[in-house]
């Protein structure tokens, strides 16, 4: 169990390095962070809120530390739903229109030695069904 603990730790660790790294890439790129970790109760979270030349980009962040699974193919559709949820509800605070889309930054390695892969566009919101 002790293993599991310091192994959950070190992920958490990971996955906040990598949302550090994904922000510094943003700046690099000319993005304004507007938000980071930005939260709706409990269970909505976007990892990154940036802006770019009239877009605001919903940044999720998925860090890996091998190839097993690509980070990219980690954001599952009841992710996208959430960030759908999270993206609409914050548009909705804005004082104008923005266009808007939906993007992952996969960072894979470790802390010193690291790729990252950005996906503008990812995917698109799913449409809502009646």
């Amino acid at each position: 169990m002790a293993d599991n603990i310091a192994r959950g730790t070190k992920n958490r660790e990971w996955g906040g390095r990598a949302e550090q790294i994904a922000a510094e890439y943003l700046i690099s790129e000319g993005y304004v962070i507007r938000e980071r970790n930005w939260r709706i109760g409990n269970h909505i979270e976007i990892d990154i809120i940036a802006e770019k030349d009239g877009y605001i980009a919903f940044v999720e962040v998925k860090a890996r530390r091998g190839n097993v699974v690509t980070a990219d193919e980690a954001v599952d559709e009841k992710k996208i739903k959430k960030m759908v949820t999270g993206g609409n509800a914050y548009l909705r605070t804005l004082p104008h229109l923005f266009k808007y889309r939906l993007d992952v930054i996969t960072v894979t390695g470790d802390p010193e030695n690291y790729s990252v892969r950005h996906l503008p566009d990812a995917f698109l919101p799913p449409l809502s069904s009646r």
